[in-house]
């Protein structure tokens, strides 16, 4: 039987500040800010393995929030 493990990609945008940022969060590390873009950071997850299993976005106003929810199979 396959077991997965997850992590997570999240990412903060203030369109009125154009401040923005790249967060993951690898099974039992701690929330880690990343260099580059979204697509860059994920892009680099997929070439270790990862797979999007889910995505979830939200804001108000300038405020924008989004979450991608990646899994892969345990060694």
């Amino acid at each position: 039987m396959t077991t997965w493990e997850y992590a997570s990609v999240i990412t903060a945008n203030d369109a009125e500040s154009h401040r923005a940022g790249v967060s993951v969060k690898l099974p039992g590390g701690q929330l880690e800010r990343q260099a580059g873009d979204t697509s860059s950071v994920l892009n680099r997850l997929g070439s270790e393995g990862w797979e999007l299993v889910s995505y979830h976005s939200s804001g108000a106003g300038t405020w924008g929030f989004e979450q991608f929810w990646l899994k892969r199979p345990t060694s």
